[in-house]
């Protein structure tokens, strides 16, 4: 059914003025009345009484109109919400998260996404970096937070934020007492990491500092989230390393300290499809770069 011959019609009935519905459309007076004269063979029913001096609705015309207002308000809005797709500021975003990403920078990134673009979607999937790989070449996620450096350089990436890692302890430990730590001071203590599948390279970069110290951890509990690292050394099961002071959790009988000196950090990252440049993922990006500088 044409568009425009809906809107002549709902025009016509509007004005009940052939002269005044012509201008309205912005045709001519005779291109209107064979306009609504197809629209009528089309459905195979008399919608207008016409004569000399007035214009009304049949009943069909009546119950037709009322319709017809239903479909071009529909089509109005099937075109707005193309537009609105096209330009990005509708649909769906899947986003992999790790899990320390979730807790430092996801919540201020959601916020500032809606703000942006208050009718857009995000579905987030908690992952490890290499997950994150495999769901982006697989399309299964649109853009990942992840701790770098990947191993896909088909995808696009860059670093959002750096943090040093705190010591959390319980506060039966007699470290303690200290106001801040170095690595060599956490010699003889058991410490509590992230399992090395979470990020290889990070793992890597912790053992490696200690050695720098003159030492190596002879006793790691592997551990994960955050949360879990924290309870464990309330229960003074070791010390554990407790990025960005977002995931210092309040617990009772756990206290933080700063590390001095050679300290591990941890970098998160945004990724993405190289040839993927929708508006929505630029805005996610932007808005995920803009978060990452706040909480370096």
């Amino acid at each position: 059914m044409d568009r425009r011959r809906l809107q002549f019609f709902v025009a016509l009935c509007e004005e009940l003025h052939f002269h005044r519905a012509a201008a309205r459309c912005r045709i001519t007076q005779p291109a209107l009345s064979q306009q609504l004269r197809q629209l009528e063979e089309e459905l195979q029913v008399q919608l207008i009484h016409r004569n000399k001096r007035r214009v009304s609705l049949t009943r069909a015309g009546e119950t037709f109109l009322g319709e017809a207002r239903k479909i071009l308000n529909q089509m109005e809005r099937a075109a707005q919400l193309a537009r609105q797709t096209d330009r990005g500021e509708i649909g769906q975003l899947s986003v992999g998260m790790t899990a320390p990403a979730l807790y430092i920078v996801f919540p201020e990134i959601m916020h500032r996404f809606r703000m942006a673009l208050p009718n857009f979607g995000v579905n987030v999937h908690v992952m490890t970096t290499s997950e994150q790989e495999e769901a982006l070449r697989a399309g299964a996620i649109d853009v990942g937070i992840f701790h770098p450096p990947l191993d896909d350089q088909s995808l696009s990436s860059h670093p959002i934020a750096r943090m040093r890692f705190n010591v959390v302890l319980s506060d039966r430990n007699p470290l303690a007492e200290r106001p801040r730590l170095r690595l060599e001071d956490l010699s003889r203590q058991r410490f509590i990491i992230f399992p090395r599948v979470i990020g290889p390279r990070l793992y890597d970069e912790i053992i490696s500092l200690c050695q720098q110290a003159g030492f190596s951890p002879e006793l790691i509990l592997e551990a994960s989230p955050a949360q879990s690292i924290i309870a464990l050394a309330a229960a003074d099961f070791g010390i554990g390393l407790i990025a960005s002071d977002l995931q210092q959790f309040a617990r009772p009988g756990v206290v933080y300290r700063p590390l001095d000196g050679p300290a591990p950090h941890l970098t998160l990252g945004v990724a993405y499809q190289s040839d993927d440049t929708s508006p929505a993922i630029q805005t996610f990006l932007d808005v995920a770069t803009a978060v990452g500088e706040l909480v370096s």
